[in-house]
């Protein structure tokens, strides 16, 4: 007995090892559109193994062979439970309807199963563009990034401005994507809307802390858009109309389930009406601002293991004034900036466990002021330009190595070509061009490999990217370590830690946190090196059975090699020095503990978020080298989005949101130190003089005055008529600023007094949109 019982004991182990396995792959799409969702849930009860699909909706689980019941779940959707034989390697086309919402069983398998749960909630808040579109907004514009500023450790810049900073960090800290291209400028109109256009969007992942080694190029958080790929089922379009623009958009399969395209056109108004007065008041000329974007994409699937997408983005601010005194002089004026993208991406499945994307990409941005002047003696030309572009092609594996390991590696070659402020004045007689030693060129090599780890209570993420950047003889080399941790606990409790380093290879210059076209991107050179960062995370989280989520986290990040204008620097010196002889670089700290509370389920859903901070800088040049606070040293943050829906009658769906934010003020400069100037020679002679000829006023400490408490309400509400053949007419009708807080906007010094200049009233607007 004790021989057989010793024989079964060593004879067990190497049986279970021996079982074969195989392997569930594929897709999963919608059912109405043929759209791949990212994040669905694959999961398998009996063993509770799963897997999550990625970015293109591919999912690879291996199991034992046998019989296996499969869930496959998405939020908003029906899940499907699939019976399989497992014999052999499978692919699977699942396909999920959308209709119910999410329910239990979906939240613990998505809570187990989910891509990048290692990743704690706070440090990778969930946005839907359900969210997006159900926000109160001002002036009927849906906008992604202002959505986000709801969320905790993540600051607007100024009051409604889609500008933002996470944690501590500069607005061009943020690496944003689209169809994983970088876009280098994100704001129309002075950065108070976005370019973004909300109807081509599919989906929204920002993250902020423990963030993978497959991202790169900025210190403070990635935000990776993804645009719709077009209904692969059948024709459909969206119409919308707000006070300040018209949007619209038409999806359509080329072949039915095998290839489709989507076009999108956003464009505003404030020209026209201007353009049509002026004309009819028989004006000689005309002068306006208008901005447009443009959204392209396509796709191919040329059979189950290979398919192709190409994606398109143009988008731009024009001001033009023109003029006309005669039939032969005349004048005109241009000021444009906008950026341009491009993107050609290629899937291939090379087996059930290995799938790859290869991409090449072009992303430009580019400002340009222009002024001609003609008569029938001259003809004079003055144009300034700068810009920026970026071509590179990358390769990323996603290797299945088993249901608890999952390795991701990739490479990136990019060409960085930076032509700040370019002059050139030209007349009949000469053609001259400023700053061309300016211009410059840049290379850059990334590779990283991350390693995921999922063995039920314990998930990790290890991983390490390793940049080169090469620039005029110069070489920088970083190793950047990325480590995420979540233990769980309890059932509904789990334990998150993140270490991530960061480099950043690239500053903005600017003087203003508008998003101003004048902002110019400059490469780091020998003089000025890259900006470095590191962060330290720790945090728990509670996951309620009634889709109530709570969470808990600390955050620690250093940032050295970060960038500011000199004091009294206006911008850069047009003919005699370079930008490195303009700037001041120090160092940066930033702490603080984020609270969020989220609720998910039911006629109710929305968020409270909640942020204590700090954040520094310090300069040797300034402050008498201490440490000083910088500009969006933000002691407290609340803020709360809510949706409520009202109960369905017959065809019409009606629901109320609010969004309250709650925020101490900026922190500003203001002079405080006064120097007397000297007249220039003769100018005793003149009776006036403009203040910067006697008086020089200079700032010694920066930052030194808190503005007031910032705070606002805005109520929104919504009205969904459906119609027959899945056509629908919304009306949302929105207040932004219900009580009329006059916040200060910004201050300046007129004499001795200080004085207040606000832009946001109450601000009531509506908007439409027809989904045909």
């Amino acid at each position: 007995m004790k021989r057989i019982c010793f024989s079964i004991m060593f004879l067990l182990p190497l049986w279970l090892n021996g079982q074969a396995k195989h392997t569930i792959s594929g897709y999963v799409t919608d059912e109405k559109t043929g759209e791949r969702l990212i994040g669905a849930t694959v999961f398998n009860q009996e063993t509770g193994k799963g897997a999550a699909t990625n970015y293109y909706g591919f999912f690879s689980l291996t199991l034992s062979e046998g019989t296996r019941i499969i869930d496959f779940s998405f939020i908003g959707y029906k899940t499907i439970r699939e019976t399989i034989e497992l014999r052999c390697d499978t692919f699977l086309n699942i396909v999920l309807i959308m209709g119910v919402e999410l329910g239990e069983i979906e939240i613990n398998a998505r809570r187990l199963s989910g891509n990048n749960t290692e990743i704690s909630r706070l440090s990778r808040p969930g946005i839907s563009m359900q969210m997006v579109e159900s926000s109160p907004v001002i002036l009927g514009e849906r906008d992604i990034l202002k959505t986000l500023q709801f969320l905790p450790g993540i600051k607007q810049g100024s009051e409604n401005t889609a500008s933002f900073n996470v944690r501590g960090g500069s607005a061009d800290q943020n690496l944003i994507l689209l169809d994983g291209v970088p876009v280098y400028n994100v704001n129309h109109l002075l950065g108070f809307f976005s370019v973004f256009n909300s109807d081509a969007i599919k989906n929204v992942d920002f993250i902020k802390g423990g963030i993978p080694a497959r991202y790169s190029g900025r210190l403070s958080s990635v935000l990776d858009i993804s645009m719709k790929e077009g209904n692969m089922k059948e024709s459909h379009g969206v119409f919308s109309i707000s006070p300040v623009s018209g949007r619209f958009t038409w999806e359509a399969p080329v072949k039915k389930d095998t290839a489709a395209y989507i076009v999108s056109y956003r464009r505003t108004f404030l020209d026209l009406p201007l353009r049509a007065f002026q004309k009819l008041n028989g004006q000689n000329g005309n002068y306006g601002y208008y901005f447009y974007d443009f959204n392209a994409k396509a796709n191919w699937i040329i059979n189950p293991q290979n398919r192709l997408f190409l994606s398109f983005y143009a988008g731009k601010d024009n001001q033009f004034s023109n003029s006309r005194e005669n039939k032969v002089s005349k004048s005109a004026f241009r000021y444009n900036w906008g950026n341009a993208t491009a993107v050609l991406r290629w899937n291939k499945v090379f087996s059930p466990r290995l799938f790859s994307n290869f991409s090449a990409y072009y992303s430009r941005f580019q400002h340009l002021q222009q002024g001609k002047a003609q008569d029938d003696k001259s003809n004079v030309l003055f144009k300034t330009t700068s810009d920026l572009e970026d071509t590179s092609v990358k390769v990323d594996f996603d290797f299945f190595a088993a249901p608890w390991h999952t390795v991701r590696l990739g490479s990136k070659l990019s060409n960085l070509r930076f032509n700040p402020n370019i002059i050139q004045v030209k007349n009949r007689d000469s053609d001259i061009v400023f700053n061309e030693e300016f211009r410059n060129s840049a290379n850059e090599t990334n590779i990283y490999v991350e390693n995921a780890f999922d063995f039920d209570r314990l998930k990790m993420n290890i991983g390490g990217h390793l940049s080169g950047y090469f620039v005029n003889g110069v070489s920088y080399l970083d190793f950047q370590p990325r480590v995420s941790v979540s233990v769980k606990l309890f059932p509904r409790f789990s334990l998150n830690a993140s270490f991530t380093a960061m480099s950043q290879h690239m500053h903005l210059l600017t003087n203003s946190s508008l998003g101003m076209p004048t902002d110019l991107w400059v490469a780091s050179t020998e003089k000025i090196a890259p900006q470095k960062a590191e962060q330290l995370s720790f945090g728990g989280s509670y996951q309620a059975g009634t889709g109530l989520f709570f969470g808990l986290e600390g955050y620690c990040k250093w940032m050295d090699n970060v960038v500011r204008f000199d004091e009294g620097v206006a911008f850069l010196d047009p003919k005699e020095s370079s930008w490195e002889n303009n700037v001041l670089v120090g160092n940066g700290k930033a702490y603080g503990i984020e609270f969020l509370a989220q609720k998910e389920l039911g006629s109710l859903t929305g968020l409270f978020s909640y942020t204590l901070s700090w954040s520094e800088q310090k300069f040797d040049e300034l402050n008498n080298g201490e440490w000083f606070p910088f500009k969006y040293d933000r002691r407290h943050d609340v803020s709360i989005l809510a949706e409520y829906k009202l109960n369905k009658s017959y065809n019409r769906i009606r629901s109320v949101s609010i969004g309250f934010t709650l925020q101490s003020g900026n922190n500003i400069s203001m002079p405080d130190t006064e120097t007397a100037g000297l007249p220039v020679p003769g100018g005793e002679l003149v009776d006036y003089h403009y203040p910067w000829e006697t008086v020089r006023y200079t700032c010694d400490h920066p930052n030194n005055i808190k503005m007031p408490t910032f705070h606002h309400l805005d109520i929104g509400y919504n009205i969904v008529k459906e119609k027959m053949k899945n056509r629908s007419i919304t009306w949302s009708f929105s207040v932004y600023n219900v009580y009329n807080r006059m916040n200060p906007w910004y201050y300046y010094k007129s004499g001795e007094s200080v004085r207040q200049v606000s832009l946001f009233p109450v601000v009531p607007s509506v908007g439409f949109k027809y989904v045909f």
